[in-house]
């Protein structure tokens, strides 16, 4: 198992170069290679899918699509990541091995768009549920030519930018759900942070949202915020937002969980009730 990197959908960029070096070039990167939708669902009734690259910069990206088991999860921080797991055991629901991209490489010219198609071959008796990768989408543009401002030499580098996004398959009847483990809030110099425990039910992700409202005493909302998650296996999620516009005293803190995600097609959420929690909270 690999350590987690980034949350699905959310880009980096490798340098073959020190971080000091990075610093210097940050004016001269941009994202080049735009990857739609984030988020791939498909089904033993429609086994395909698509993705779209977009090249939004100035010259020609290389492009290399790759397919890997891999969930969100929190590490012991409450930090969300993306566990990558290169060889899943028979006992995981991953469907990295039989799913396939068409092309698997590809060079995206300047401004010009390319389609991406998914096929899902699943093995014979697969029993129903859901099953997960991630698409990890690797481009690499021309080389940068570096000069330092101190010296005269030159460095060559390749920028390298991976996007990933999640690849449901859905077979039978599946459904979701979550169990809310832990809800608790303090403050934390200017900020209110959430802790927020989660254990996924049934045999799907549950894909949802989290809605806080900051009440005062006064009964009336001062703050309100949302924020989007997805539950495969149990998770301990720590939250922070800015408390800097709420002056002291008493709060107190209703939690939503939903399935609102206007992020996603409503067809392919699949709808839960909500579960709602209130905790007081002292602000100093």
């Amino acid at each position: 198992m690999r350590a987690p990197t980034w949350i699905r959908g959310v880009r980096w960029r490798t340098a073959l170069t020190g971080a000091a070096l990075l610093t210097v070039l940050a004016p001269v990167l941009s994202w080049a290679i735009l990857v739609a939708p984030q988020a791939i669902f498909m089904s033993d009734r429609d086994r395909t899918g698509e993705v779209f690259l977009v090249n939004t910069g100035s010259k020609p990206e290389d492009v290399q699509i790759g397919l890997e088991y891999g969930y969100p999860a929190t590490d012991s921080a409450g930090k969300i990541g993306i566990t990558l797991i290169e060889h899943p055991d028979s006992t995981q629901p991953s469907a990295a091995g039989w799913v396939r991209a068409f092309p698997r490489r590809v060079v995206v010219a300047p401004g010009q768009r390319q389609v991406v198609r998914l096929l899902a071959t699943p093995p014979a008796g697969l029993a129903d549920g859901e099953y997960w990768s991630r698409i990890i989408v690797t481009s690499q543009g021309a080389q940068v030519a570096v000069a330092s401002p101190d010296s005269n030499i030159h460095a060559g580098i390749n920028l390298v930018l991976r996007t990933i996004i999640s690849l449901a398959y859905r077979k039978g009847a599946v459904h979701t759900g979550v169990t809310l483990t832990d809800f608790r809030v303090d403050e934390e110099h200017d900020s209110l942070v959430t802790w927020i425990g989660l254990t996924r039910t049934g045999n799907a992700a549950y894909l949802g949202n989290v809605h806080l409202d900051v009440q005062n005493a006064a009964g009336h909302v001062a703050e309100t915020w949302d924020t989007p998650i997805a539950v495969y296996y149990e998770q301990h999620r720590r939250l922070a937002f800015p408390a800097d516009s709420l002056p002291p005293g008493q709060y107190t803190v209703h939690l939503t969980l939903n399935t609102d995600r206007p992020d996603l097609p409503q067809k392919d959420v699949l709808p839960v009730p909500p579960i709602a929690r209130s905790v007081g909270v002292e602000l100093r």
